[in-house]
């Protein structure tokens, strides 16, 4: 499957995308931003692949620059709840030169209305800590809007951090 936009085509994740998914998770400005904060290994990626992309729970897509078709990141949905038709959003940029491009407001277009479409989902879904401004701006400038605010809810490096429920709704997906 290949979702294409005007700068950048999503094709569908593979277990060859391992070693870039991996290399790109581990790097500190993607993982800092991550709620999820160990490294990641090979082998979980794998299980991800086994327990969550094969059993539909999740779809994920590796981000591609569209005139070189050179990898840049990865956008998923994932815990795709088919009763109450939503699921959660997560995106990463891995390479850092191409962040603050609209990259990632373009991809989280594409996977929103394939979600909406294809999936057949009413609310994709997303949390960010507070702080993450770069962003909470993207992801309102791809259509979400903030739901919600728990006051200290995770707590990374030693740190106590708000997080930011955000949200898309179907009806919505053209508005922005």
């Amino acid at each position: 499957m290949r979702l294409e936009g005007n700068r950048i085509v999503l094709t569908e994740m593979t277990d060859s995308d391992t070693k870039d998914i991996v290399r790109w998770r581990n790097q500190d400005f993607v993982r800092r931003m991550f709620l999820y904060q160990e490294p990641f290994t090979c082998e979980g990626h794998r299980s991800w692949i086994k327990n969550m992309i094969e059993t539909g729970k999740a779809v994920q897509f590796i981000i591609r620059e569209k005139d070189t078709g050179n990898k840049i990141g990865s956008v998923y949905l994932r815990d795709i709840d088919r009763v109450n038709l939503k699921a959660e959003f997560g995106i990463f940029i891995g390479e850092e030169d191409k962040l603050g491009c609209g990259y990632g407001k373009e991809a989280a277009k594409l996977i929103t209305e394939y979600g909406f479409l294809n999936l057949g989902l009413n609310k994709i879904f997303l949390r960010v800590v507070a702080e993450n401004e770069r962003a909470r701006k993207s992801y309102k400038r791809a259509g979400f809007t903030e739901e919600g605010l728990l006051k200290e809810d995770r707590i990374i490096n030693g740190e106590k951090k708000d997080l930011i429920f955000m949200a898309k709704f179907a009806g919505e997906k053209g508005k922005k």
